[in-house]
């Protein structure tokens, strides 16, 4: 009895939690589009959802947030979900809780930029921070560390991109006193 259910704790804490949406466009409103005051978004461990538009029609809609990845949390992946229509888009990370205008001035500002598109759907975009930077500077690892940090995404092109990231963070998994009280109990 105290395996199985060992076994089945176990499988609990191995299986991903679904990805929760932290901002939806078009249920919460535009995300920030000022490089001085972005969207303040709190990520939990696991997948957390950010969806939007971002375009280059009549004037550019960039989409500014800033996340804080407190001590012992890491961001381990930036999985596109959706970008539609395929084009080249330009995203990028910094440190801080403002962000850049990005442009050849402000490209060293930046930890990594790179150009997604829908290619990349599917795919964890950390590695192209790593390998693949547009702004001169990468990361030296797939992954950012505890701190404060912005993202910024933008379309190129004169046209509207829908998009869908999963900001995903690993971390200490949360315990409450009934999780180990359950445990416990197994072994008197």
């Amino acid at each position: 009895m105290k395996i199985c259910a060992m076994v089945l704790l176990l499988v609990a804490v191995a299986v991903p939690a679904s990805a929760a949406t932290v901002h939806d466009e078009a249920v919460n409103g535009d995300l920030s589009t000022s490089e001085a005051a972005p969207t303040p978004l709190a990520f939990s461990v696991g997948g957390n959802t950010v969806i939007g538009t971002t375009g280059n029609v009549a004037g550019v809609d960039r989409d500014f947030i800033t996340f804080t990845l407190a001590p012992g949390h890491v961001l381990v992946g930036l999985n596109l979900l959706a970008f539609a229509p395929d084009n080249v888009a330009f995203a990028a990370f910094n440190t801080g809780t403002t962000s850049f205008v990005p442009g050849p001035l402000t490209a060293a500002s930046f930890l990594a930029g790179i150009h997604p598109d829908a290619s990349m759907i599917g795919t964890n975009l950390m590695t192209e921070f790593v390998c693949c930077s547009v702004t001169g500077n990468s990361l030296p690892l797939p992954e950012l560390g505890p701190g404060d940090y912005c993202f910024v995404i933008q379309q190129t092109s004169p046209i509207t991109t829908s998009y869908s990231l999963d900001f995903v963070v690993s971390g200490p998994v949360p315990t409450t006193p009934s999780t180990w009280g359950g445990i416990k109990a197994l072994y008197p």
